[in-house]
């Protein structure tokens, strides 16, 4: 597979299952948001703990498997992987529900900061936003909603994940967390 082609030169790329579409197009939009995600995570995960390791591993798994099925409506290409499912999430909502016992109530807004990897656990929840937005704007237009309802929710549970993480990040790592003044 050659890696230069030429053939996006000019505005157009294939999908993985070979379909030509503009470069613009609200697919390539949320398969590029998808992308830009998983790669956001694996930076994380190069800088926090084992614990939490293999948990953003199974994320970003699963967030190429979103990727693939949005890069493709080709059963050939995809053969028997399944897309995100209930369980996927029910199992987010574990982990949330895990750092929320070792974690006082929230009873403030909290600003990103406090420590790089926290501030990076944040920018991957604000692009994670995107890419959900990002999605629900392709499955609108493509009429999909029904395919990909379960996506969306794991994606917008996956911003829960991630915000859980980030005070999770700082009880563990002793940072304050940072209270939003709002200068009331």
């Amino acid at each position: 597979m050659a890696i230069y082609t030429k053939n996006g030169d000019r505005g157009f790329t294939r999908l993985a299952d070979g379909n030509g579409v503009s470069k613009s197009d609200l697919r390539i939009d949320a398969i590029g948001d998808i992308d830009e995600l998983n790669s956001y995570l694996g930076l994380l995960n190069t800088q926090i703990a084992d614990k939490l390791n293999a948990k953003v591993l199974g994320i970003q798994t699963s967030l190429f498997v979103l990727g693939a099925h949005v890069a493709s409506d080709s059963t050939e290409f995809l053969g028997n992987m399944k897309l995100i499912e209930l369980h996927d999430i029910v199992a987010l909502e574990g982990l949330i529900d895990e750092m929320d016992e070792v974690l006082t109530p929230m009873r403030v807004f909290i600003l990103p900061g406090g420590h790089e990897t926290i501030a990076l656990a944040q920018v991957c929840r604000t692009v994670c936003r995107r890419a959900e937005r990002s999605l629900i704007r392709w499955v609108q237009a493509e009429d999909k909603e029904e395919a990909y309802q379960i996506s969306i929710a794991y994606l917008n549970r996956l911003s829960d994940y991630l915000f859980m993480m980030c005070r999770y990040l700082h009880h563990s790592l002793g940072i304050p967390e940072i209270p939003w003044n709002s200068g009331r």
